[in-house]
């Protein structure tokens, strides 16, 4: 398997190549500035999820009014994530904002889910996401004496297709803090799954398909830090 620095030194920091590519050589010194619009024109509102796929799902507040005003809204909206989606998709990394998310999930084979829930098709799985999404936000504005809609109608998804943008998306997920001005280091942002790749506390973060894409733990963190700073790379972010 590729090592995560290799890739990233081949891709800069979201060039978009298939894993086929690579092996083969058939691709050379294509940046990421041509690809990556390519994906971005990629998030759909309305296709439906599909079962045994991967998908960077993003939304953001309507107006960009503040969606966690409080450290307690952070971790609700976690509870709320493990609780509607962890039973129908693998967490791979998330990141909270104040004014929006990024979740990397994997849907779960259908055989898989229904042994636990009565998901009849597709459009099931889709209704969990509105469900997770209403819930929050309807909980959201009880505690804060707000009314109308929190989030922006239909939230964002890209289908991720090959091991190459997978572990660029991880980078580019666990660096929004540092992208935003928030922070200058992935740790000191406590409301990503950067920290939980560090810890041997439960999770529920599928740290070991992520770390697979890896050498090491130590290949993760030195994969980060090498693309901690990126200014080329700042006018690609979707949020």
């Amino acid at each position: 398997m590729q090592s995560a620095k290799l890739v990233m030194n081949n891709l800069l920091f979201f060039n978009l190549l298939s894993a086929k590519d690579h092996l083969t050589g058939l691709v050379k010194n294509r940046s990421f500035t041509s690809k990556f619009p390519l994906y971005m024109e990629k998030a759909n509102q309305s296709e439906v999820l599909l079962f045994g796929e991967t998908y960077h799902i993003y939304n953001k507040t309507v107006g960009n009014e503040l969606m966690f005003k409080t450290e307690n809204d952070y971790q609700y909206f976690l509870n709320k994530l493990t609780r509607f989606i962890l039973p129908i998709s693998n967490i791979y990394a998330y990141c909270l904002m104040p004014n929006h998310f990024h979740l990397l999930l994997g849907i779960k084979e259908r055989n898989t889910i229904s042994n636990l829930l009565p998901i009849e098709n597709e459009r099931s799985i889709l209704r969990k996401f509105t469900n997770f999404f209403i819930s929050y936000s309807k909980s959201f504005n009880k505690v804060h004496q707000r009314q109308g809609r929190l989030l922006l109608q239909s939230f964002k998804r890209i289908l991720v297709e090959d091991g190459d943008y997978f572990t660029s998306l991880i980078n580019y997920i666990h660096r929004n803090p540092i992208h935003h001005g928030m922070v200058t280091n992935y740790v000191d942002w406590k409301y990503s799954s950067y920290n939980a790749f560090l810890s041997d506390n439960k999770t529920s973060i599928d740290k070991t398909e992520v770390l697979a894409y890896f050498d090491s733990l130590e290949d993760f963190v030195t994969f980060h830090e090498e693309n901690r700073i990126k200014p080329e790379a700042e006018k690609y972010y979707l949020e």
